[in-house]
């Protein structure tokens, strides 16, 4: 009797762990809150609670040839980075190609994972959903959690004394969309992640000034290299990863300092350092 695997979330990785569970002869029931696949790459232009929240203008930092499934290769037309649309594209041909969508139950959220009360000599688990006000309760072998990381936004604003004497806007960048709202305005954008270097970016072509507060800095890269090749296609490779693992830091961070083309202020090194890439 074949076992029975529940998987939270379908997006890429939910997508994936259904596949991985029918190469092995288990039987997958995927719950996927929305009505569609791709999880973070499903746009909205709202927001939407229990969801990860992308911005219109988002574009992959991984080249098509790094992220594609190993089997499934994108087509020969769509660019190296790509719009989340085109991404969104690609995750929907995979799930109708592999014959994946059969296994997903759409808009059913999770409600509770619990373990069963013979737990100790069976292993199993029982997991609630509900759909349309009505809960329901199955038991299974193993539960794969799939539902990705940013989904819950965390604004820390104890650090920030004064912050509720502040007259403008306040908010995380998961409820950020587009920048025409901000035309004209003073904005102040804390943190250099992917989402800070991006929305500043944006946001320079239309507010009136934008400032950028980062902790310990950044090295900034462009996302295409030398003669055309993506960046991670150069730097993600095993001689990289060689170097970093047997040269002494000091000796590596010198040899690929020389690679970046701007470092914002960065307190360490290459390789002890976040890297940013950028597309402005």
């Amino acid at each position: 009797m074949k076992k029975k695997v529940a998987i939270i979330g379908a997006g890429v990785s939910g997508l994936a762990a259904i596949r991985s569970c029918l190469e092995e002869g288990l039987e997958p029931t995927c719950f996927e809150r929305s009505d569609d696949v791709g999880g973070l790459w499903k746009f909205s232009d709202h927001i939407e609670e229990g969801r990860a929240s992308i911005y219109q203008s988002v574009f992959t930092n991984s080249s098509k040839e790094m992220m594609c499934f190993p089997d499934f290769p994108y087509p020969d037309d769509f660019p190296n980075f790509m719009h989340h649309s085109k991404l969104q594209e690609y995750i929907t041909s995979f799930a109708k190609e592999k014959n994946l969508l059969k296994y997903i139950q759409f808009e059913t959220p999770v409600t509770s994972i619990n373990k069963c009360p013979n737990f100790s000599t069976t292993g199993k688990w029982e997991v609630t959903t509900e759909k349309h006000g009505k809960k329901e309760t199955a038991v299974f072998d193993a539960t794969m959690i799939c539902s990705g990381h940013h989904i819950f936004p965390h604004v820390p604003k104890d650090s920030f004394p004064g912050l509720n004497r502040f007259k403008g806007k306040c908010f995380h960048s998961r409820d950020y969309k587009e920048p025409g709202i901000w035309k004209g305005k003073r904005v102040l954008v804390i943190g250099l992640g992917n989402s800070g270097c991006d929305i500043a970016a944006e946001l320079s072509h239309v507010a009136q000034k934008v400032t950028i507060s980062s902790r310990s800095g950044s090295w900034v890269m462009s996302r295409v290299w030398d003669d055309g090749y993506p960046w991670d296609m150069v730097v993600l490779t095993r001689f990289q990863t060689f170097l970093k693992n047997n040269l002494p830091t000091a000796i590596s961070d010198w040899w690929y300092s020389k690679a970046d083309e701007c470092q914002i202020q960065a307190r360490k090194l290459w390789f002890g350092a976040f890297k940013q890439v950028s597309r402005d």
